[in-house]
């Protein structure tokens, strides 16, 4: 084998040699495979003395040659796949140099037994994938004296490979470097579990592994700032990569560390707060998922695709830095594997909880990425796939477990919520009603404690997500209401600020005042609280005033309000920003929290600025003005510095830079008067945000942004709205 001469390079070439494989024995051809194979006797025939000699034509000569046809010393045609392969009923594959070719060779000698190998600085083992012991020469036999199946041998040399290109610094291409067959791409879809890739595989991982105490692991620790886990995205550093196999497709997977970091990063801060996945489970299903590398079935296909969609929204929650150069949001390349995975399941009307909670969390991705009008999409296929399930009504819940029961609560009331909050922010109608709601909350139990097959663990009232999750149950609830009894369209006509919206501001501000200090222990009575707490709280209280203040929100915004609801609206306002300040003095803006924080932010500036574009001496304000001024210098100092890390700030602020410009022009020396139109200025004064002012026609789809570009490549190409016009304040 001439292999130096044709400049192969060796890393490449590893994987392509040795993608993740089933067990493989002997083959056997498919049944129309075996009605194209010609008889062993025409072939003896054909060679027979008395046969009429057929003169030979010399092949073309091929400048390189397969991997198999190289082992047999045989011409190969050059193709790909070779003529000799495809009548051998065999794959096809190209090595890259010599190395790899003497690896497919010598990686399936059987090995004995060694002691653990010792490894090396980055803690992988230093493993050698050539058999130190070259008395062993290969027999049909050696499997059986030494007491290794084909499939051992098999998963041996797929754990050998994983070693090695983790040991070289190597992986895959963002693509994978094996040929693939295109059409059945999409054929699995899945469930999954996780096993480091330097332990021995074995089919039955998954049930022989004991169980998790998650309870005990190592805390997670925010990410610095300017570094983002994103690193290891399908378009990102290939070093952190492996692959795993879907159908007839190769797809890019973070190797074991990165992955373990991606779930450790998601269950202590994006699951907290969307908590309707089990961590243990979850975890028992990554370990198989890893332990085997490929899917076998729709079901795990899906399940894959639920981590791609985790990948997705840890890259967007942590990035701390600007888009990446192709425009693409981080984690975007993790959503289309995902999206590519499921396909057009998610529309067919089928489904089981696991794609509940994959469409839960795309809702949750595209949020994170702005983009309202994918979101309210997706979170209404999840609330229709609930109602097939019968999620909505507890009753029917037939032969189902405690953790069955607990886990469709969680899924119900976080998809509840969700709902609400995307319908409310966009100005759209939700979908779930109160009267078809006969669900349960949750326990209050951590979900750390929590085994698919045990029964449920104490109630903890101090470690908790379920806590969060009533408090956003009741949030959701009010929102409902502040959309039936002064948002909708019926609602509008007698008038936003009536009776209806007294009352209903008197309940909520009766809820956060007595209701939750005294029945749900959001801030824990009897120890110090610790960062999630304050995070949790923050949040909860900050979205009840921003409800509050939606419904005044239309009339500020007219500047057509009386001295009561100016008053109301600027303490509501002043009180968020003082709160997000307090929060921020305390610990440091990471996460998902970001968003929250933007969005709050944004709501109270523009409340600060309509009143302080107005004459508070003529409705008896005048003696709050300073107080005004300095809660709006202080939300714009903070939005400013938000704007370094979260491209939602950035966009948020944008929104706002010609109402802020004027009013800081009014404010601060020298003081200048306010524009005539000064009203024109000001965002989000329509409920539905399609229809605000300055946004045209032709930019309500966000395909239309792309000048003539089809919708599919206008999908792909943009991950953010348009640019020149209004967001969605998200509530």
């Amino acid at each position: 084998m001439r292999a130096e001469a044709e400049g192969w390079s060796s890393e490449s070439a590893l994987r392509s040699l040795f993608p993740p494989l089933q067990a493989r024995s002997s083959y056997t051809p498919y049944p129309h495979q075996m009605d194209e194979l010609p008889p062993s006797s025409v072939r003896v025939e054909d060679d027979a003395p008395g046969s009429p000699k057929r003169k030979k034509v010399r092949a073309k000569y091929a400048p390189k040659a397969c991997v198999s046809c190289r082992r047999s010393k045989l011409k190969c045609s050059g193709e790909n796949p070779c003529q000799r392969c495809l009548d051998n009923g065999r794959r096809c594959f190209y090595s890259e140099d010599q190395t790899a070719a003497e690896a497919l060779q010598n990686l399936s000698r059987p090995t004995p037994a060694q002691p653990p190998p010792p490894t090396n600085g980055n803690g992988f083992s230093r493993r050698n994938i050539l058999p130190r012991n070259e008395g062993i020469e290969r027999r049909a036999s050696d499997a059986s004296v030494l007491g290794i199946s084909m499939e051992a041998r098999m998963t041996r040399i797929e754990t050998m490979m994983e070693a090695l290109i983790q040991e070289r610094g190597t992986g895959m291409t963002p693509r994978g470097s094996l040929e693939r067959d295109e059409g059945l791409g999409d054929v699995f879809q899945g469930e999954t579990p996780v096993q480091p890739s330097l332990e021995p595989f074995t089919p039955n991982v998954a049930s022989t592994r004991p169980h998790r105490d998650l309870s005990q692991e190592t805390p997670y620790i925010e990410p610095r700032l300017g570094r983002s886990i994103s690193m290891a995205s399908p378009a990102g550093n290939t070093d952190l990569m492996s692959c795993i196999r879907v159908g007839s497709r190769v797809r890019t997977f973070p190797n074991t560390i990165e992955y373990q970091k991606y779930l450790t990063c998601f269950f202590s801060d994006i699951n907290q707060y969307h908590p309707c996945i089990n961590e243990v489970d979850f975890r028992m299903r990554g370990d198989s998922l890893l332990a085997t590398r490929v899917v076998h079935s729709p079901n795990e296909g899906l399940f894959l695709a639920l981590n791609y969609l985790v990948f997705a929204c840890i890259d967007i929650a942590t990035n701390t830095g600007s888009p990446h150069i192709d425009g693409m949001a981080y984690g975007w390349r993790w959503y289309q594997e995902a999206d590519e995975i499921v396909g057009k399941r998610k529309i067919s009307g089928k489904g089981d909880l696991t794609m509940v909670q994959f469409l839960i969390y795309e809702a949750l991705y595209l949020t994170l990425t702005d983009r309202p009008n994918a979101a309210y999409n997706v979170i209404g296929l999840a609330c229709r796939l609930s109602f097939q399930l019968s999620l909505h009504q507890q009753l029917s819940w037939r032969y189902c477990t405690p953790f069955d029961i607990h886990m469709r609560q969680r899924i119900f009331w976080t998809l509840y919520f969700m709902e609400r909050r995307i319908a409310l922010s966009c100005g759209r109608p939700y979908s779930i009603r109160e009267s078809d709601i006969d669900v349960e909350q949750p326990s209050w139990i951590y979900d750390r404690n929590l085994h698919p097959d045990q029964s449920l663990p104490e109630l903890d009232e101090v470690r908790s997500s379920n806590i969060y999750l009533s408090c956003m149950s009741s949030w959701a609830k009010f929102a409902g209401d502040v959309w039936d009894q002064v948002l909708a369209a019926s609602a509008t006509r007698r008038g936003v600020d009536g009776e209806n919206a007294t009352v209903l501001d008197a309940r909520i501000k009766h809820w956060t005042e007595i209701t939750l200090p005294s029945s749900i222990p959001l801030i824990p009575r009897n120890q110090p609280p610790d960062i999630e707490h304050l995070k949790q709280r923050l949040q909860v209280y900050t979205r009840f005033d921003l409800l509050r203040l939606l419904l005044r929100r239309r009339t500020m915004l007219s500047l057509k309000y009386d001295s009561s609801i100016g008053r109301l609206c600027g303490d509501l306002a002043v009180n968020i920003i003082e709160r997000i300040r307090s929060f921020i003095s305390e610990t440091r803006l990471v996460g998902a929290i970001r968003l929250d924080i933007a969005a709050s932010l944004g709501m109270a500036v523009l409340i600060l600025s309509a009143l302080l574009v107005r004459d508070l001496q003529s409705i008896g304000l005048y003696s709050l003005q300073p107080i005004y001024a300095e809660g709006f210098q202080v939300g714009i100092s903070i939005l400013h510095d938000l704007t370094a890390t979260s491209h939602f700030a950035r966009r948020v602020a944008d929104d706002l830079k010609d109402v802020i410009q004027a009013v800081s022009s009014s404010i601060n020396p020298p003081y200048r008067s306010l524009p005539a139109n000064v009203e024109n200025m000001f965002p989000y004064r329509e409920l539905d945000f399609a229809q605000q002012p300055g946004l045209r026609d032709d930019q309500v789809g966000e395909a239309n942004a792309w000048n003539g570009a089809d919708a599919a490549e206008a999908w792909d190409l943009e991950p953010q709205p348009p640019a020149g016009t209004y967001g969605v304040p998200w509530i």
